[in-house]
């Protein structure tokens, strides 16, 4: 029996390519990355290419999401906003995720994909943020099968509820290839080390035992 499409979504970002080598397990898959403008977007489309490259993807497209750029609201707004998202820039685009999963839904629709992945992780103890995505993703699921009754299309978000040291040792048994990844939140070609994300992700692979490929000079 053939698979069935799914479409991943992808920022070029650690938790995308691991959501993306769990999607080719039981699916043909189309990847999507959105690109929305940020200081680090060619280094995170360079990441997502590698991605492509590395799984395959039966279509890919690259999306000109620069207009959410135009609705940053100030950085100290932000905490009212609230997120849905692991992205730690999200709050700043208002309902951003929301957004970028009505174009992943638009997409599915044009190629009769009945799946799409979300890599969106948060931890158990973020029990609120938690609750958001649960409920975000139950309302975009249905409101999506009354837009389309005759196709319905889920939302799958496999990584939610992991820790981030989870989140690498999973990555590590499926051989994710985390050197097609992109965190730091610099310009600079090679990650940082020091920003909030690249912070993170250190901490994450030193608490899974493993060496970061991107961080050890491996990267393509």
């Amino acid at each position: 029996m053939a698979k069935s499409l799914a479409v991943v979504m992808s920022s070029g970002g650690l938790r995308s390519v691991v959501c993306m080598g769990l999607a080719v397990r039981d699916h043909r898959v189309a990847a999507v990355h959105m690109a929305d403008a940020r200081a680090t977007a060619e280094a995170a489309f360079a990441a997502f290419q590698q991605q492509v490259e590395h799984f395959k993807p039966v279509k890919w497209w690259k999306m000109d999401c620069g207009y959410l750029k135009q609705m940053l609201v100030p950085a100290e707004s932000a905490a009212v906003l609230g997120s849905t998202g692991s992205d730690i820039q999200a709050p700043l685009v208002p309902y951003r995720e929301l957004q970028m999963l009505s174009v992943a839904a638009g997409l599915a629709r044009q190629v009769r994909a009945p799946v799409i992945f979300w890599g969106v992780q948060v931890e158990p103890k973020n029990t609120n943020a938690l609750a958001r995505v649960v409920e975000t993703v139950q309302l975009f699921s249905q409101l999506l099968e009354v837009l389309a009754p005759d196709g319905p299309i889920t939302v799958q978000t496999p990584l939610l509820g992991l820790q981030d040291q989870q989140l690498i040792e999973l990555g590590h048994q499926i051989q994710a290839p985390f050197n097609a990844s992109w965190t730091c939140q610099t310009q600079n070609q090679k990650p940082c080390q020091s920003c909030p994300a690249c912070s993170r992700r250190v901490r994450a692979f030193r608490a899974a035992q493993l060496v970061d490929p991107l961080v050890d000079g491996k990267r393509p």
